[in-house]
């Protein structure tokens, strides 16, 4: 040790640690495309970046990633995105696997690379047209509940028909049923394209995040869509009423309906709706705020991940993450949350085995999804007419 001489002072790492949060709807999306190379994700930042890598094709019944690339660069102006192209245009590339002779993952198995490549955590799950088989939805709804083995996020799907009557049972029967899952119907048309609905919902969704701060605490309900009109998978035009659109919100559809302003994303509910009655399941923003909130969890502290455990690792974790969430909810990100490390919940042979477990209650806010106004005729104002005749 070096001979000292007088007053020093030393810098200590801060005890409070900064959450570590992403973008928190980051699309992965897996398609088909005239060029690029097969089964690499792509961070894309422009619609130029996208086309460059992947070819443009107007032909989007073949080329599926076109159709996002317009729709979330050009209409929405959003990003950036995760892009895919599948081995081939069929449900089975799509899907995907892990091929062990060549040692490389193909298909829907690939978001688990993303975080490991870009440090980004998908918050979306897209397979335009492919999302309405519902082999493809079961596997975006397997990836979509355990990303890189840790994470969470949602997958946007399609429901295919004609008649608005025919989705609820085609989606129970085809077992759309997560609160991960948000099932869209019809298709949306904008000029003379036509787009699946979940591709206008995902850029909703990111331009409603980006007005806030990235948090997803707002519903993408009552947004407004890049839209001119509806149609179904004949072509037909279809007008939504209010309580046709609603029929299909009492089932867990989110739809669109043409009101005051334009055309609007309308629905709340996830696929959950009504099978369960959780709000953490069946509402939207509750949903991926539970994400969110987890997400930013396991990213903030796992640098902590190994430290030797003792109640200076503890007090700063809940110290770190309470002022988190004292934070979110001085901006009515949420209405309240709090971290408790209990005793009931770290037994001594726990902690010996070195497992240790915090409590995190939150509770983000509920869309206010119907707002009812009383009017009563109330005679007390007849009175008034007697002292405007005395005056």
């Amino acid at each position: 040790m070096a001979f000292t001489h007088g007053v020093y002072v030393h810098e200590a790492d801060t005890a409070i640690t900064s959450p570590v949060t992403s973008y928190s709807g980051l699309p992965f999306v897996i398609g088909t495309s005239p060029s690029g190379t097969a089964d690499s994700p792509q961070l894309i930042y422009t619609y130029e970046e996208a086309v460059k890598a992947f070819g443009y094709s107007d032909d989007w019944s073949t080329h599926t990633l076109c159709e996002f690339m317009y729709s979330h660069f050009v209409l929405y102006g959003q990003s950036p995105v995760v892009l895919v192209k599948a081995s081939a245009n069929t449900k089975a590339a799509i899907i995907g696997g892990y091929n062990s002779s060549a040692g490389k993952k193909t298909g829907l198995e690939l978001v688990s690379e993303v975080f490991h490549k870009y440090r980004l955590i998908p918050g979306i799950i897209l397979a335009p047209k492919w999302s309405r088989e519902p082999e493809v939805a079961a596997v975006m709804k397997a990836k979509a509940e355990s990303l890189s083995e840790v994470f969470r996020c949602i997958a946007l799907c399609d429901a295919p028909g004609d008649k608005y009557t025919e989705i609820p049972s085609w989606k129970t029967s085809k077992n759309y049923t997560s609160g991960r899952q948000l099932l869209c119907w019809p298709k949306v048309k904008l000029g003379d394209k036509v787009y699946h609905m979940s591709t206008h919902i995902c850029g909703v969704i990111n331009r409603t995040d980006a007005g806030r701060d990235d948090v997803p605490y707002k519903s993408p309900s009552n947004e407004l869509l890049q839209a001119e009109g509806t149609v179904n998978d004949s072509g037909d035009e279809v007008i939504m009423t209010l309580g046709e659109a609603n029929y299909l919100n009492s089932q867990g559809i989110v739809t669109a309906i043409n009101w005051t302003g334009g055309w609007r994303v309308w629905g709340n509910r996830t696929c959950a709706y009504p099978a369960s009655s959780d709000p953490k399941e069946v509402f939207i923003s509750v949903r991926r705020m539970f994400d969110y909130i987890g997400n930013t969890f396991i990213n903030t502290f796992w640098q902590k991940a190994d430290q030797p455990l003792t109640v200076r690792l503890i007090r700063e974790i809940v110290s770190s993450y309470n002022l988190y969430l004292n934070g979110l909810t001085a901006r009515e990100m949420i209405l309240g949350g709090r971290i408790e490390f209990r005793e009931d919940e770290n037994g001594l042979t726990d902690l010996m085995s070195g497992i240790i477990r915090f409590h995190v209650y939150v509770t983000p806010p509920e869309p206010s999804e119907t707002i009812e106004g009383i009017l009563e005729y109330d005679p007390q104002y007849l009175s008034a007419l007697y002292s405007a005749v005395r005056s």
